[in-house]
């Protein structure tokens, strides 16, 4: 066989399998226009390489030599002109395809009250929609308080942003955990609309996902309460696996106890369910992650508490100029970015995942060499949470959100 004639049918084997590469599993995370790229790339190099056995010259003269070769560079040449042709009409294809879905839909199911990284996460969501990456389509509390008030905080934090039409919605279950949230009334200052509110998150979930039409993903910042909920109703499993792109979670360890996903009954029992019954691709962020620090540069020019955020970073107890971990924004921020992979920033490593009932949650997740459904998400820039409490390359990337809005706002 000719080697322009193996080049061209390798490429053409190489294409089509680089387009059949998102269906082979159906819980596989979505491919991005530029992983296609890197795959179209890849076959283009191997099509420009020599493929197959070297021609037999041997009884020819060296005139009929020369002439065999100029023909089959000729037919290479076309055989690669042909497979760029293709290459860049599946590219444009893809990009009509990427610009035709719009902006990421994002649900956010926060534990708003037992920690300040939840009002820093949601922070970091609206500047990337500010920036048309995503939008925010629905956000509801993952537990119950004794108060009231989170919901009109939740109006409050959205109204700053002048997101006034996201609805909220009250825990799917009664779990009360922790106290009400010391910046509670600082968010709630800022309430200026009533949003539609629900009094169960699963009927905000279900009317959500039925009416919007595009991509959508769900982050958790809190506890897996309400998703277990969700799936457990079989209209609500069904629009998750019909409509859901993937869930990302605040969370996970290595091997040990997450303050989300372990410690009691409730926590635990969410966490597995969902591990084991959810229709679509699972993300943990992992939580050390959570040594990512940013904020404090916010606070340090922010020199009249003017922002809401610096407001609610003072009011929960921080100095000026602290930096805070940020489990819940890397949660965030991985879900609206991974059609850009991350940006560079993070890697999603397919891995096993076990809980273990008996000893209050452990839990253990090793890499697998398999599609398995759940990855947990590695910085790439750092080898470990040590180093990234010292990050300026996260800690700036993360304050770069946090502080934009700011800026915007004292030019």
């Amino acid at each position: 066989m000719k080697k322009s004639a193996i080049a061209f049918f390798c490429i053409l084997i190489l294409i089509v399998n680089s387009v059949a590469v998102p269906v082979l599993a159906a819980r596989q995370p979505s491919d991005t226009l530029s992983d296609y790229r890197d795959i179209f790339k890849d076959a283009l190099n191997e099509a420009m390489q020599e493929v197959g056995p070297e021609e037999d010259y041997s009884g020819m003269t060296d005139e009929e030599i020369q002439q065999a070769q100029e023909k089959e560079e000729q037919e290479d040449n076309k055989a690669r002109e042909e497979a760029q042709e293709s290459v860049e009409n599946i590219q444009d294809d893809l990009a009509k395809e990427q610009t035709n879905t719009g902006p990421v839909g994002i649900i956010i199911d926060a534990d708003m009250s037992t920690d300040v990284d939840d009002v820093a996460a949601v922070r970091i969501a609206q500047e990337l929609e500010y920036q048309g990456l995503c939008d925010i389509i629905g956000f509801a509390y993952c537990s119950k308080n004794p108060s009231g008030n989170n919901i009109k905080a939740a109006e409050g934090l959205f109204d700053y942003a002048g997101l006034t039409d996201v609805p909220v919605a009250k825990a799917a279950v009664s779990y009360e955990y922790g106290g009400n949230g010391d910046y509670w009334g600082v968010l709630w200052q800022y309430k200026t609309t009533d949003h539609p509110v629900y009094d169960n998150a699963v009927n905000m979930y279900k009317e959500v996902l039925s009416s919007h039409n595009g991509k959508i993903r769900i982050v958790t910042t809190g506890f897996l309460t309400n998703i277990k909920e969700l799936l457990k109703d079989p209209e609500g499993y069904e629009l998750v696996k019909n409509k859901v792109d993937a869930i990302y979670v605040a969370g996970g360890e290595y091997d040990g106890l997450c303050y989300n996903l372990s410690y009691d009954d409730t926590r635990i029992a969410a966490t597995d369910y969902v591990a084991r019954n959810c229709p679509v691709p699972l993300y943990f962020t992992m939580d050390v992650l959570g040594a990512i620090r940013c904020g404090g540069h916010l606070t340090k020019i922010d020199t009249y508490d003017s922002d809401i955020l610096s407001k609610a970073y003072a009011q929960f107890g921080l100095e000026d100029g602290q930096n805070y971990g940020n489990c819940d924004g890397t949660a965030v921020y991985c879900a609206i970015t991974q059609d850009t992979g991350y940006g560079g920033y993070f890697e999603a490593i397919p891995c096993n995942f076990t809980i273990n009932y008996n000893n209050g949650g452990v839990l253990t997740q090793t890499k697998s060499d398999t599609i398995t459904g759940i990855y947990m998400l590695e910085a790439t820039y750092t080898k470990n949470k040590y180093e990234l409490y010292s990050s300026s390359t996260y800690t700036n990337l993360f304050d770069s959100y946090l502080e934009a809005d700011y800026l915007r706002r004292h030019q």
